[in-house]
């Protein structure tokens, strides 16, 4: 294997990483905020908003983002693609251990990029 392989290779796993933390980050967002889901996240606040209802589930990044990752890891092991989740192209066969991992990571990474944009508008709101 020769170093142009090796770059090649890293290069492919670290784009599936960005595009798999992006998709879960983009599908957390849209639920959380999106004026689309507001009825939905009314109507589960009629059902509690306490720390293990639906409703917090669906207004907390990294509760949300966790299970995003579990379902997003899940379906596309389904169809055939598991190669293409950061777990999976690392090599990693079982399904169970692979989707769990995936979730982990695709919640850690939507908390980075939803903590690094609340301190960008945080920043520019003060000046």
């Amino acid at each position: 294997m020769t170093i142009l392989n090796i770059i090649t290779i890293f290069e492919i796993k670290t784009m599936n990483t960005l595009i798999f933390i992006l998709i879960c980050y983009g599908a957390c967002n849209n639920l959380i905020y999106g004026s689309v889901f507001e009825g939905w996240r009314r109507f589960l606040a009629k059902f509690g908003t306490g720390g293990y209802s639906f409703h917090k589930l669906f207004t907390c990044f990294m509760c949300l983002g966790t299970w995003m990752g579990f379902a997003i890891s899940a379906i596309l092991s389904y169809f055939g693609y598991a190669n293409l989740t950061p777990i999976g192209s690392m090599g990693v066969e079982n399904v169970y251990l692979m989707v769990f991992l995936n979730g982990l990571l695709a919640t850690g990474g939507v908390w980075l990029i939803h903590t690094v944009q609340e301190a960008f508008e945080r920043a520019f709101a003060e000046k």
